[in-house]
């Protein structure tokens, strides 16, 4: 696991512990018998800062994707499943971003579903991909080989 990747686990952790402390807190007593609020302002702040970042990381997956397919289209293989898979990746980021801008965990976990499922759909793609082309890249020292060859 990258550096990158493991400090992004980590910072989801993080947020997700802190969007759990509003309901673990508001559970709890304030020391009268009485259960406490949290800051609204706060709970706002940490929401807004949740909803920055996983739209950073999914902008940033979608990115990856996109490079993955234009790799593998550069060796000749297959990629209108995977841009297909793409496209309703990326059709779901709106409805990502007012989950998260309405502070809407039902729908946050119902788009993170169906994510869930378009990526795995989309890994799957790659590897079929993968293995029904040749890796070999066409360069100059391949073909000046070949020519050589046929001598």
């Amino acid at each position: 696991m990258s550096g990158k990747t493991i400090g992004i686990a980590i910072l989801g952790l993080v947020v997700v512990a802190a969007l759990a402390l509003p309901v673990s807190a508001a559970a709890t007593s304030n020391g009268n018998g009485q259960a406490g609020q949290i800051n609204s302002g706060l709970k706002n702040d940490l929401w807004n800062t949740y909803g920055k970042y996983r739209l950073q990381v999914y902008d940033t997956r979608v990115e990856g994707a996109n490079e993955v397919v234009s790799d593998l289209g550069n060796y000749g293989c297959p990629t209108a499943d995977l841009q297909a898979t793409i496209t309703s990746i990326g059709n779901e980021r709106t409805a990502l971003s007012d989950a998260l801008t309405n502070h809407d965990r039902n729908a946050l976990r119902s788009v993170n579903q169906q994510l869930t499922s378009l990526w795995k759909q989309f890994r799957e793609q790659a590897r079929d991909s993968i293995k029904s082309c040749s890796v070999q890249p066409v360069t100059a020292n391949s073909q000046a080989s070949t020519a050589a060859a046929d001598l």
